[in-house]
C-alpha cells in the first residue's frame, strides 16, 4: 500500500466528506425558490423517479452553489448533500433519463480531482477509438483492467 502525502491525505478527507453530495446543474433558477423542493421536483419529474420514492428522499442541505447571477446568465448549480448514501446513488444512477437535455447530475469532487479528470478523458477517448477498454474512477484511469501511469500526466500516481 502507497502512503499518502499530506496534499493527497487532505484531497482524500475533502473527497469523502463530499461523498453523499450530487451537483445539479442546469436546473433554471427561480425568484425565492426552496432549493430541497426544485431538486425534489426534478428527481420526479426529470429522473422519472415515483412519488412515493421521492417523498422518502432526505438530504441534510440543498443550496445552489455561489452568488445570484444575471438574468441571462446560466443557473447556479445546486449542491444537495443526501442522508443516506443508496438514495444517492438512486438519483445518480437515474441520469440517463437526462440524455439530449442542457442538465446533468455529478458527484461533487475537489477541485484537485476535477483537474486531474481533465487530463485523463482525452486520454481515455483516444484509447478507446483504438478499441481498448478505458474507464476512469475517480482520479485514475484503468486500460483493459490496469492501471495507467505515466509520470508525464499522471504524476499523481507517483
Amino acid at each position: 500500500m502507497t502512503r499518502l502525502s499530506a496534499d493527497n491525505k487532505n484531497i482524500d478527507l475533502q473527497a469523502r466528506s463530499m461523498r453523499d453530495n450530487l451537483v445539479i446543474s442546469g436546473i433554471p433558477e427561480q425568484a425565492d425558490e426552496a432549493p430541497e423542493e426544485t431538486v425534489k421536483s426534478f428527481i420526479q419529474n426529470q429522473l422519472k423517479l415515483p412519488a412515493g420514492t421521492v417523498k422518502n428522499i432526505s438530504f441534510h442541505r440543498v443550496h445552489r452553489l455561489g452568488g445570484r447571477r444575471q438574468e441571462n446568465q446560466r443557473p447556479r448549480p445546486i449542491v444537495a448533500t443526501f442522508e443516506h448514501f443508496k438514495q444517492k446513488e438512486l438519483v445518480k444512477g437515474r441520469g440517463r433519463e437526462l440524455r439530449g437535455t442542457n442538465i446533468s447530475v455529478n458527484d461533487q469532487l475537489p477541485r484537485e480531482i476535477l483537474d486531474r479528470r481533465r487530463v485523463l478523458f482525452p486520454i481515455r477517448k483516444k484509447l478507446i477509438g483504438e478499441g481498448s477498454r478505458a474507464v476512469i474512477a475517480v482520479d485514475k484511469l484503468y486500460v483493459d483492467g490496469q492501471l495507467y501511469r505515466d509520470r508525464d500526466t499522471t504524476p499523481w500516481l507517483y
